[in-house]
């Protein structure tokens, strides 16, 4: 379901509350008893699902207000034509962030996931192809996870971070204790910075420096989850200024879960063994996806073609895996 269907339902499911009350008050004479009542379950629901930080449907993580040190996250990608730009320029300032990945993507584009964690960044989990779960039952939120979390291993040979980023924040009454039961941590974020809808350079740059402060949890977007193949040189662009301010304010970004509190722990370096193959046949079965070719005219490289960086040059290995295709 897509971000304005997934809006309009709740929005109806709350109407359906209040309405229900309504008739309740009618048939019983309570005056406006149950209707009150209605509103306030309308209410509740739709601060549960449609906010991030809202606790109502299980707790997002808490974060160590540690003096010196904030988060950068990204999400939706890898974008071979934005997140290595972006890891690239992190790198070399000496921060580190957290990119919350689509399994979708990842099995696309590993040599990019590859490269993130050689610059010392931390990988975690998306879903896997950004639909909203505010109706996904749990048998689809596991799917989501289970089918990312391969894609993750099979790419790079080790797990995620044990990090979930629900798309958009959309939540349900059950994603948190189903999330849980996987072992993730379900994280939001501080301010909105809405960088995806391109305001332009200098406000991307001062919406983000307004959030800037120990322990703050800030969310830019590296790629398109729509699928579209979205722009995102703007916040490209945007990095090195954000990163100067932040620097001038003796800050620095570090992983998202070395904040965590409690802490996480981090996943071994060493290769992973393989998830059963049974187990994300019958993750990927319960999507129904239909990737027939590309998702869309996005210009983004395909099987056989080497992946580039923000330079226009190919990534490190991608002329040998483009040779080992066409052979």
């Amino acid at each position: 379901m897509g971000k304005f269907a997934t809006w309009l339902a709740c929005g109806l499911l709350a109407i359906v509350a209040v309405a229900a009350g309504g008739v309740l008050d009618r048939l019983l004479a309570t005056g406006f008893l149950f209707t009150l009542v209605g509103c306030v379950l309308a209410a509740l629901y739709l601060l549960g699902t449609l906010t991030p930080s809202a606790p109502l449907f299980g707790r997002s993580t808490r974060v160590r207000d540690e003096p010196g040190r904030f988060a950068l996250t990204f999400d939706d990608g890898p974008d071979p034509r934005f997140t290595p730009a972006i890891s690239r320029v992190l790198a070399e300032r000496g921060h580190r962030a957290t990119f919350f990945v689509l399994g979708i993507q990842a099995s696309d584009y590993p040599q990019v996931l590859r490269q993130l964690l050689a610059d010392g960044h931390e990988i975690a989990n998306h879903g896997f192809d950004h639909r909203l779960l505010a109706f996904s039952p749990p048998t689809r939120l596991r799917a989501q996870l289970l089918a990312t979390e391969q894609a993750i291993a099979t790419a790079t040979g080790r797990p995620p971070a044990r990090l979930f980023r629900a798309p958009h924040g959309v939540c349900s009454p059950w994603l948190g204790h189903t999330v849980g039961r996987l072992g993730y941590r379900v994280c939001g974020w501080n301010g909105r910075i809405f960088d995806t809808a391109e305001p332009g350079v200098p406000a991307i740059v001062e919406r983000a420096c307004r959030h800037l402060r120990s322990g703050a949890i800030l969310l830019l977007h590296d790629a398109d989850g729509s699928g579209r193949g979205g722009d995102r040189s703007q916040t490209v662009a945007a990095l090195p200024a954000i990163l100067e301010e932040a620097e001038r304010r003796g800050l620095r970004s570090v992983w998202l879960s070395s904040l965590l509190e409690p802490p996480l722990e981090r996943p071994t370096g060493g290769p992973t063994a393989p998830a059963p193959r049974d187990a994300i046949a019958k993750a990927l079965a319960v999507f129904d996806l239909e990737r027939e070719g590309p998702r869309g005219e996005t210009g983004l490289a395909r099987s056989g073609q080497p992946l580039e960086n923000g330079d226009g040059e190919p990534l490190a290995g991608e002329k040998e895996e483009a040779q080992a295709h066409s052979d």
